[in-house]
């Protein structure tokens, strides 16, 4: 079936980081056979291939990104009422998103928009087991122990993907996120397996709210949805949700190439209904491991961007000092 707009979009905000031209640019896609096709399309394209010229050797041979690139200039330290400003214009974009289209805004894959989803549901919520599966394999490799008297913070938790397969897990869940939309299917999904041992809330607005204490927290194609200051800020608050001696699973891009951010600029901005993907140095990331009295297991280039050839993301593994 054709592309639709929002796939559009999408492929240019996510592989060429901008927004489109103008209405007729997007129109002249919509004639395109289907998603992969678009997909080549943009990757092919002359703006995306100079973006990838940043590699060391080619794509095929070498997908990731030199340690010699210039550095991102990114305002990601700013004042509270500023962070208050960027969680205001995130709200409004994903309280949208979940009205609209809130299981493809988990997984942007053309079988859970709203018209494909009917014959995809079971596929999209097994997908949730396979994250679930990754948390208790990375707990292992680090002797954790037994998690099944622990409590489980999901941030971002979208539709329940993930956290209807952590109920299964874990004694309590506590699964956050920023839309009412999405926090609805997701209970109701809690409902349809019958877990009672699954908390959702509903961010605050309030940058100062601390979460729910916890012994696991874990955050996936999360915050890269967010701006610097507002990613910066979900790191610290996830460090500061920790219990002595508990472990946080989380992923951030940490590099883009041609990246920059400036908070006065993004705020001035236009406000688009679609999801943007943003970064964090990792230099920010260890400064609030230190300061938070944390200690990093690990830390491991990851695809969850699913553009090597653009991005640097990374999963951290980290621990709360006793």
């Amino acid at each position: 079936m054709p592309v639709t707009r929002e796939e559009i979009v999408s492929c240019y905000r996510i592989i060429l980081g901008r927004a489109p031209e103008s209405d007729d640019v997007v129109n002249s896609y919509l004639s395109i056979s289907d998603f992969q096709t678009l997909r080549s399309i943009f990757i092919n394209s002359a703006e995306f291939q100079e973006q990838a010229g940043h590699l060391i050797g080619s794509i095929e041979k070498l997908p990731f990104l030199a340690l010699n690139l210039p550095a991102n200039p990114i305002d990601y330290l700013v004042t509270p009422a500023q962070l208050g400003q960027c969680i205001a214009r995130i709200k409004t974009v994903w309280t949208h998103l979940g009205i609209t289209k809130p299981h493809f805004s988990v997984l942007t894959h053309p079988d859970f928009l709203p018209e494909n989803l009917g014959g995809n549901i079971d596929a999209f919520w097994t997908s949730g087991d396979g994250d679930a599966s990754d948390i208790e394999k990375i707990l292992e490799r680090h002797g954790y122990g037994s998690i099944a008297d622990k409590t489980c913070l999901e941030y971002g938790c979208g539709v329940g993907r993930v956290s209807s397969a952590l109920v299964r897990r874990f004694k309590r869940v506590h699964a956050y996120d920023i839309s009412e939309g999405h926090l609805a299917v997701a209970q109701q999904r809690l409902d349809d397996i019958g877990a009672t041992n699954g908390q959702l809330h509903l961010c605050s607005d309030s940058p100062l709210e601390p979460l729910e204490k916890c012994d696991v927290f874990f955050s996936r194609i999360v915050f890269q949805h967010n701006p610097p200051p507002v990613i910066h800020h979900l790191v610290k608050n996830a460090f500061q949700s920790l219990n002595p001696g508990g472990i946080a699973i989380f992923q951030v891009p940490t590099y883009r190439t041609g990246y920059s951010y400036s908070v006065e600029k993004w705020l001035a901005a236009k406000l688009t209904m679609e999801m943007e993907m943003h970064c964090l140095p990792q230099h920010a990331i260890f400064a609030l491991i230190e300061e938070q009295g944390c200690e990093l297991l690990e830390v491991r280039e990851d695809g969850f961007t699913g553009f090597s050839s653009q991005f640097v993301s990374n999963s951290f593994v980290v621990r709360k000092k006793h």
